[in-house]
């Protein structure tokens, strides 16, 4: 009885740094590309993003250039489809 409390008590500590740990990722991500962006409009460099289906550059002037449109690909142009089993050769 005690072995299985404690296993329970391990495995929900184990969650809970985990959930812990992907919330202190993704608050050290945005932090990080927050002061890349500003340290690049600092020195004068451009800027490459994505902003909703397209790709774009921002120069130090404030001149934006579409590079590209992204498109969406469906799996079904891969040939694959729900439930397929893929095999390695």
């Amino acid at each position: 009885m005690k072995n299985k409390i404690a296993r329970f008590i391990i495995k929900q500590h184990k969650e809970k740094l985990s959930a812990n740990e992907t919330d202190i990722l993704i608050k050290s991500a945005s932090r990080s590309s927050n002061y890349a962006i500003r340290e690049s409009k600092a020195l004068g460099l451009t800027i490459k993003s994505i902003s909703g289906k397209k790709l774009i550059e921002k120069h130090p002037n404030g001149e934006i250039i579409v590079l590209r449109n992204l498109q969406d690909k469906s799996i079904s142009e891969n040939g694959l489809k729900k439930g397929m089993i893929l095999c390695r050769k």
